[in-house]
């Protein structure tokens, strides 16, 4: 068994009353989800996080949401060998202007809360968000 931790930020914004979230579509699996990677020698969780954040998107964190991470954990195969996957997730309100990383990256877009629950391409992304909105006391879309 092969385990990997991976860090990441959910990025929101807010227009007027609607809050957006950025979700981008991975070059690798061709999934919508959030910037996330693994950490660099030395890096605790949410320096991986913000890193990432901005080689993937050219986005910055403006204010972290909440300290405490949303953990998703998920297997795969590769090969013959299983994978499981843990992801860290922290929730941030985001700055600066959207700049891909096309290695890793194929697109982005700001969907609204219900938009990207309807986008997310897996349960585990839609759980982590649902949880988030949750968390944060804003309130469910319709």
């Amino acid at each position: 068994m092969i385990r990997i931790a991976s860090f990441g930020i959910v990025p929101f914004r807010k227009e007027g009353e609607t809050w957006k979230v950025l979700l981008i579509l991975h070059c690798k699996g061709s999934h919508w989800a959030f910037p996330k990677g693994r950490a660099n020698p030395g890096e605790v969780p949410l320096e991986s996080a913000k890193r990432e954040l901005l080689e993937e998107t050219g986005l910055s964190v403006e204010t972290l949401l909440l300290d405490t991470p949303f953990i998703e954990q998920y297997q795969f195969r590769r090969r013959r060998d299983l994978v499981v996957k843990t992801v860290q997730y922290f929730p941030a309100l985001v700055k600066g202007e959207l700049k891909l990383q096309v290695e890793e990256v194929r697109d982005a877009k700001w969907y609204s809360l219900a938009e990207a629950l309807e986008h997310l391409t897996f349960k585990e992304a839609r759980h982590i968000l649902r949880e988030m909105l949750r968390q944060l006391q804003i309130p469910m879309p319709e």
